[in-house]
């Protein structure tokens, strides 16, 4: 398979792992999602943060085509579903190990193999093999939205240490801005540093991307902001 992609819009190639053309910030289409309006429907609702729902559809689409789950493109993208619904460890694991036995040489599914490792690692100390593992993930690949989110939230929540996590969380919603765990990470992190609005405006936008008592929650939350 070839792994690079053209967005359909600007003519820039990228990779499936990426989703977002770097340039023009369009969606990118890969082969697979041409075979699978399915598949592409799922990228659309992960592209617009709409995770709960995508996810409901990777679990059809796993269940009614096993055989798809040994695909880079659908590996990844289930992947990217389970880490932002902070779907369990094993499943992640399970769902990346299906395509990694069939393309071990990919380098994209080897990083998110990575960065399940560095997860499951972290714990209640601080500068863990975890942390540590995350750490080395970004210094290699800067960009990867689910390493910075892992080490910016263990810094928070865990090390205490709210301007370090700032760090890795303002990119990562930088890079993700439909991430809607991370913004509320990030969100509370700004409301500690004494930005309030700017944790108010995270937040409104965390509730225009969630339903029911979980919307309701993000709004109550804005409020007291």
């Amino acid at each position: 398979m070839n792994f690079e992609i053209v967005c359909p819009n600007c003519g820039a190639l990228s990779s499936p792992a990426v989703g977002v053309c770097p340039y023009c910030k369009s969606a990118m289409t890969t082969e697979t999602e041409k075979h699978n309006p399915t598949l592409a429907t799922i990228k659309k609702l992960y592209n617009d943060g709409q995770t709960d729902r995508a996810l409901v559809m990777a679990k059809s689409i796993e269940t009614q085509k096993p055989e798809l789950l040994k695909d880079v493109d659908f590996a990844i993208l289930y992947a990217k579903i389970l880490f932002e619904v902070d779907g369990p460890s094993s499943k992640t694991r399970a769902v990346l190990g299906q395509a990694f036995s069939e393309h071990p040489a990919n380098p994209h599914l080897a990083e998110y193999m990575e960065v399940v490792e560095a997860e499951t690692n972290l714990s209640h100390e601080k500068s863990d093999a975890g942390a540590q593992e995350l750490a080395q993930i970004i210094r290699r690949s800067p960009e990867n939205v689910y390493a910075l989110f892992f080490l910016g939230s263990h810094l928070y929540w865990v090390e205490k240490d709210s301007q370090q996590a700032l760090r890795y969380l303002e990119r990562c919603v930088r890079l993700r801005p439909n991430f809607v765990r991370a913004k509320a990470c990030l969100a509370v992190v700004y409301k500690e540093l004494g930005m309030r609005d700017a944790a108010a405006r995270l937040l409104n936008d965390c509730a225009t991307k969630t339903f029911g008592s979980t919307r309701q929650f993000f709004q109550n939350f804005a409020q007291s902001a």
